[in-house]
Parts: C-alpha cells; sequence; structure tokens
C-alpha cells in the first residue's frame, strides 16, 4: 500500500509539472518561437523531469533501483500515451518511439543513480 501512495504522488507531480512545461510552450509557440525549438525545449525539460523524479524516488526508497526506475518510467510514459492518444488522436511514429525509449532510459538511469547516491549521514 505504501509503494502504491508513493507511485501515486510522483504520478500526480509529474502530471503537474507536465501540464505546466506544456502550457509554457504553448506560450512560447504562440509568441512565434520555431516549434522545432519548442520540441527540443521540451524533451529536455522531459528528459530532466524523468531523471529527477526517478532519482529521487529511488533515493528515497534505497533498493532495487533500476527496478523502481521501470516501474514508474512506464508509468510516466503510459500516461503520457493515453494522453496523446485520447486527446490528440494521434499516430505512433519511428520518431515518437525512439521519443519514448530516451525517456523510458532516462527513468531507469535516474533510479539506478538514486538509489546509489549516499547519503550525508
Amino acid at each position: 500500500m505504501n509503494k502504491l501512495i508513493n507511485y501515486l504522488k510522483f504520478t500526480s507531480i509529474f502530471l503537474i509539472i507536465e501540464l505546466m512545461l506544456t502550457f509554457i510552450i504553448s506560450l512560447l509557440n504562440l509568441f512565434g518561437l520555431n516549434s522545432g525549438i519548442t520540441s527540443i525545449i521540451m524533451l529536455i525539460s522531459n528528459v530532466v523531469l524523468f531523471f529527477i523524479l526517478n532519482y529521487i524516488n529511488a533515493f528515497k526508497l534505497k533498493k532495487k533501483g533500476f527496478l523502481e526506475g521501470i516501474l514508474l518510467g512506464l508509468i510516466f510514459i503510459i500516461l503520457m500515451i493515453l494522453i496523446k492518444v485520447i486527446l490528440f488522436n494521434s499516430s505512433f511514429r519511428l520518431s515518437t518511439f525512439i521519443y519514448y525509449l530516451i525517456l523510458f532510459v532516462t527513468s531507469v538511469l535516474g533510479g539506478m543513480f538514486g538509489v546509489n547516491k549516499k547519503s550525508d549521514k
């Protein structure tokens, strides 16, 4: 039960930050910033977000960072895919697969680094 609450907490944090990032990127597009640049900004911010959230999750749990990175990363990616398919009726292309693969690898690395971080006690 404690793990489920932990996953729900990180998932809600992820959704809130993701909505804020999407809003900011939309504003940048509205003010005339090139969509290629905003796509790169979104990729970099999602990579950082996935890494940090999985790092913190694994650091708090102190065990199985690889597995925690996989589980939380898959939860985030499934949410992103569901939102993209339901709201935007978007197709799945090779570039989309590579995008999610980058996010998945980043989440696993975040989990691995987080579990191996030594606390300052």
